[in-house]
């Protein structure tokens, strides 16, 4: 009977073995896939268990492996169980979400387990250099094993407050690994000569990973399903978009077919006076009509762009940083739509426009624009008044042929100044200059002419001539020392008549 209880023991440590690689080497390719940390950690945790195990194998003489229980370097045999043990805390916490959930416990659970590894990597050290593993056996026995046994009974709790159903995947592989680990605890102290405790120990392993297995595959499904829903909703709001740019664009039409009828009616009827006054009129909507053409192709695009980033941070989990920019983005798109409603803004909320513009445009860049405003204490940006979006072209011309084809820092920098009741601002990137701009430009097969200068000017002339003022700009090269291309610079002059 011993002898069959014995192969049987080998027979389920083969199965067991055979499960690890199997379930570490799924994990490890789903990992590289989804870059999710949940299968990280657990293919990692397989890998240890089936070092662990490896002792046990009928391949290894019996010899060989009485001379490893007798070494010095038998600590390691606990050692091992401990990383193994603590790798299996930080996959319940990636899987079930516990940062977000329970953001103090989480950090209170990985500053234990990292304290927990550090001074078992040391006493296994110390064990080893002594030639006693006998130190690490009773901390093992008498202070892991009482520690361990809170902790999986706090994780379980918090388990329990989480809103996911794979927490009942967790919860019942814990408590049916711990019940047979305990038992084949119990069994080998009974009978310390007798190996077939471990049989328990092995049971425990397979309904364990099995389980968690099945969690893991409950979690592929989810994250396909986020990432279809994610996709369908981009879709939808794309469609949507294009609707409203196609309906959009036939209103402007029909405006502008209105606008020529009675532009006609008033050259038959009204003398060169009112005819003038009227043709200034048409002038106005006209500049208006320019700008929301310009913005009904210039917002599906940039929308689309701005969705596609913050779609990135919600299929890295990253809910924190989804929400922070999707907040910003109904911001802007607030700030754009009320910048429609009429034909001047104050300086003041032109800048928060371009700051929150900023903000959604530097995801794309990685967050490497070092963006700032600065305004002189004489300047009351509250009271000068100017177009909407005006400063928008400048900043995505820095942007697309300045800083994107640059190397190293990149920077853009607004000022604001005061000079004898004269506002100027100033927008100065680090870019590659714009003779290097132009000439990549003409290197491409596709070329794009950029009507945002353009209608930057017609706008300020005919603000100028509405309100009497006499704004301007200007766009010069900045050279270093060497006279190399060092950046563009834009001077916008408020002044009045």
């Amino acid at each position: 009977m011993s002898f069959d209880m014995h192969l049987v023991a080998q027979i389920v440590w083969g199965f067991v073995i055979s499960g690890l690689i199997i379930y570490s080497l799924l994990c490890s390719f789903i990992y590289i896939q989804t870059k999710q940390k949940a299968f990280f950690y657990y293919g990692i945790y397989n890998f240890l268990l089936f070092v662990f195990l490896l002792k046990n194998s009928p391949l290894i003489s019996q010899d060989l492996v009485e001379a490893y229980l007798n070494s010095r370097y038998y600590a390691f045999n606990w050692f091992i169980q401990i990383i193994y043990n603590s790798l299996l805390f930080f996959f319940y916490k990636e899987l079930l979400d516990f940062k977000t959930y329970f953001p103090k416990y989480t950090r209170l659970l990985i500053r234990f387990l990292h304290i927990l590894m550090a001074f078992s990597f040391a006493l296994a050290v110390f064990s080893i250099a002594l030639g006693n593993p006998a130190y690490f056996t009773r901390f093992f026995t008498f202070g892991f094993i009482p520690l361990i046994t809170v902790a999986v009974i706090s994780a379980l709790y918090f388990t329990l407050k989480t809103p996911y159903k794979l927490k009942y995947f967790i919860i019942i592989g814990v408590i049916i690994y711990q019940v047979f680990a305990y038992i084949a605890l119990a069994k080998s102290d009974e009978s310390i000569n007798d190996d077939h405790p471990i049989i328990y120990f092995y049971i425990g392993i397979i309904i364990e990973s099995t389980i968690f297995m099945l969690g893991l595959g409950y979690k592929v499904k989810l994250l396909y399903l986020e990432k279809i829903n994610v996709q369908n909703k981009i879709i939808e709001e794309q469609q949507a978009n294009q609707v409203l740019k196609d309906t959009y664009q036939k209103e402007l039409e029909v405006q502008l077919e209105e606008k020529v009828a009675e532009l006609k009616i008033a050259l038959q009827k009204n003398e060169a006076e009112k005819l003038n006054s009227l043709t200034l009129s048409f002038e106005n909507e006209i500049s208006l009509l320019k700008l929301d053409a310009l913005r009904s192709q210039m917002n599906p695009h940039f929308i689309f762009n701005a969705l596609n980033s913050i779609k990135a941070y919600l299929i890295d989990n990253n809910k924190e940083k989804a929400v922070y920019y999707l907040n910003k983005f109904a911001k802007l798109i607030r700030k754009i739509l009320e910048s429609s409603r009429t034909d001047s803004v104050s300086l003041d909320e032109e800048l928060e426009t371009i700051e929150l513009y900023m903000n959604i445009e530097n995801i794309r860049f990685n967050d490497t624009i070092n963006f700032k405003i600065i305004c002189a204490e004489n300047v009351n940006i509250a009271s000068t008044k100017l177009p909407g979006l005006i400063l928008q072209p400048f900043i995505e011309n820095a942007l697309w042929h300045g800083l994107m084809q640059k190397e190293g820092e990149k920077n853009i920098t607004i000022e604001v100044t005061a000079i004898d009741h004269t506002i100027t601002l100033s927008i100065t990137d680090n870019g590659i200059g714009r003779k290097k701009a132009q000439e990549k430009s003409e290197k491409k097969s596709f070329k794009k002419d950029s009507l945002g200068i353009q209608f930057a000017q017609e706008r300020l002339n005919y603000f100028n001539k509405k309100y009497s003022t006499n704004y301007t700009f200007t766009i010069s090269d900045i050279q270093d020392e060497n006279n190399e291309a060092a950046g563009t610079k834009v001077v916008l002059d408020f002044s009045k008549s």
